[in-house]
């Protein structure tokens, strides 16, 4: 027969029982199997301790590209895989074609240390995907040494202060966002006007380049030489250069900037659905999360991983940089063909007064 502290005890825990959310015990053999899409060597370093964890076998089938996912979906047939990755904003095409199901994120332990950006569900209240990895685009590389100190701004870029010193990369998408930060706007869908605006700022801004470059390495190339002391980037072409000892620093524009992810989603009827949930909670959980800067190079979306990381790799990443301005960051989407077109046309006009 219980006594009282046995019975509140016992109370207390059917209560939590009855309260807490669905999600399964980390430590729980789930066995079976598991098949997933993903990019080549992406996820291959976190599936030994996954399989280990929880018993499970991962089978993992390659693809080059999202579109080529989603067609082996289609062809493999529903029921087939479990979870597939997809890059920004292609998940919501999966989505709209019925290839991939909500995820019920109280079944997921280590979602609630997500960073808040990335708890986000899209507008419809949907969690369609969890962000595994995620970059920032639209920023600044400079040498201090040679601009005399910190810049901040895309006005501070284009002041005149740096003529013939600027390099910008070759991506019409890329410059469509800069420019619209740089205009003052908001990333988005964009009226006549509003592109107008965009082709005034660019007309106004690339007599200040001296050179387009294709590639990141190019950009390294520049900067290490001396030809460009400030340029177009990403976190990862900055970290790159980083790593080739050229001497930059990295800003996040005042005026605004925008990130990429990509993440597992859950194929629509997984046939193994309870793994499928302990797969998905793996890839963000605090440990994987951490391995993934040692591994790829990308910042944690888990901010728990920023502990059990090495601080000579957080510094080589700029974690501490990238979660200070977290609470800026606007993502990426897919804006459609007629933006995408708009995008080609009026950049490759400013970039011929380069060339």
């Amino acid at each position: 027969m219980m006594n009282r502290r046995q019975m509140l005890a016992a109370t207390v825990a059917a209560i939590a029982i009855g309260l807490a959310p669905h999600a399964f015990a980390q430590d729980k053999q789930v066995g079976g199997e598991i098949n997933v899409l993903s990019w080549g060597n992406y996820i291959d370093f976190a599936l030994p301790a996954f399989e280990k964890k929880y018993g499970t076998k991962v089978n993992i089938d390659y693809y080059a590209d999202e579109k080529e996912a989603m067609n082996k979906i289609r062809a493999t047939g529903l029921g087939t895989y479990d979870v597939v990755f997809l890059g920004v904003g292609f998940e919501e095409v999966a989505m709209k074609q019925a290839l991939i199901d909500p995820i019920d994120v109280t079944k997921l332990v280590n979602f609630k240390d997500m960073y808040a950006p990335f708890q986000k569900p899209k507008a419809d209240g949907v969690h369609d995907h969890v962000t595994y990895s995620w970059g920032a685009n639209g920023l600044i590389a400079y040498d201090p040494s040679k601009t005399g100190g910190e810049i901040k701004s895309w006005k501070e870029v284009y002041s005149g202060k740096f003529k013939g010193r600027i390099g910008k990369i070759d991506k019409s998408n890329e410059q469509t966002y800069r420019t619209t930060f740089q205009s003052g706007m908001e990333y988005g869908p964009l009226t006549d006007d509003q592109w107008a605006t965009i082709a005034k700022t660019l007309e106004s801004s690339m007599p200040q380049v001296r050179t387009v470059y294709q590639h990141y390495d190019e950009m390294a190339q520049l900067l290490a030489a001396g030809e460009i002391w400030i340029a177009d980037t990403d976190d990862g072409g900055y970290r790159q250069a980083k790593a080739k000892g050229v001497n930059i620093a990295l800003a996040y524009p005042e005026e605004g900037f925008i990130a990429w992810y990509d993440g597992p989603c859950l194929v629509k009827d997984a046939p193994n659905l309870e793994a499928a949930y302990a797969f998905i909670d793996h890839m963000i959980s605090p440990e994987v999360q951490a391995q993934l800067g040692k591994e790829l190079g990308y910042a944690p979306a888990n901010q728990k991983a920023v502990a059990l990381m090495d601080p000579a790799l957080r510094a080589s990443l700029g974690v501490d940089e990238a979660e200070a301005n977290l609470s800026r960051v606007q993502f990426q989407r897919s804006l459609g063909a007629a933006y995408e077109g708009k995008a080609t046309e009026v950049w490759q006009k400013a970039k011929a007064q380069v060339q």
